[in-house]
């Protein structure tokens, strides 16, 4: 009885459900015609089994635990994508489809506790709508935040059924909508993504990763230029010859590298993306 084995009863559970794929299988074709020799009785296809929300150690049970038919899907949250990767890895060697459910939920409500992570989404939003007319200009299809995440998801090969609460929702959401931007996405917008979504997921905000080696012979200290009242501010500890310091930062801050008697001044400028890290050089 289950309630005297709570750990494995899923295993019974999961041995009736092979019992009706299998049944189907033998009756029905995958496009729901009936094999000859089998009467027209009740005609509901089951085209694959699978489980939800189940934890490592569970699906090691069902998958290497002698099943006679492997779950074929398996339903998480959107979370398990970025923070379960022992999880995930598992569920690809075995060739078993993730669909992601609180997709939505999980990642744009949190964009107040994040808006350098929103602002990359809302970015490459309007970045690759202008990619879409610019291909297409009888199209312009309704890209918003959630598109690209939709998007993202799907170029990962990873299934995902959002909720629409509105019609302009129903086309943000639509198939035609992550279609048209999935040929644009490029490898600069996934790395851009893998770093903004954890960071709404969390609520934690993006960052860009910067480094500073010295190159000159006596040590210096890194400053942080204010954008609107230029004033600087110490953000370095003392910087030897040939050391590097790293700093969290964003695209377009500056910052002032000076030597101890401030004979020398360098003013480096941050390029780089959320989720991409930049390299500078204080040197003569």
């Amino acid at each position: 009885p289950p309630h005297l084995n709570k750990a494995g009863a899923f295993l019974g559970s999961w041995k009736a459900m092979e019992e009706v794929y299998l049944d189907h299988s033998r009756k029905f074709t995958r496009s729901g015609k009936l094999r000859r020799g089998e009467s027209d009785g009740q005609r509901v296809i089951v085209s694959s089994i699978g489980v939800s929300n189940f934890g490592l150690e569970d699906m090691k049970k069902l998958v290497l635990g002698g099943s006679h038919v492997p779950p074929q899907i398996y339903q998480g949250n959107s979370w398990l994508v970025f923070h379960d990767p022992l999880l995930m890895n598992f569920l690809e060697e075995h060739r078993i489809f993730f669909q992601a459910y609180n997709v939505m939920d999980g990642i744009l409500q949190k964009r107040n506790d994040a808006p350098a992570a929103h602002h990359v989404l809302s970015n490459l939003s309007r970045e690759l709508t202008a990619a879409v007319y610019y291909e297409d200009k009888e199209y312009t299809p309704m890209i918003s935040e959630a598109t690209v995440v939709l998007a993202y998801f799907s170029r990962s090969s990873f299934g995902v059924i959002p909720r629409a609460a509105s019609s302009s929702h129903q086309q943000e959401n639509s198939s035609k909508a992550v279609s048209a931007i999935l040929p644009h996405l490029t490898d600069s917008h996934i790395r851009q993504l893998k770093t903004a979504i954890p960071a709404l997921m969390k609520g934690e905000d993006a960052h860009t990763s910067v480094a500073f080696m010295n190159a000159l012979e006596s040590s210096i200290q890194i400053h942080w230029v204010h954008p609107e009242t230029n004033e600087e501010f110490l953000v370095s500890n003392i910087i030897n010859p040939g050391s590097v310091e790293k700093q969290r930062s964003h695209q377009g801050h500056m910052f002032v590298a000076y030597d101890p008697d401030r004979t020398v001044r360098k003013e480096f400028v941050v390029g780089a993306a959320y989720g991409e890290d930049e390299f500078f050089t204080v040197e003569l």
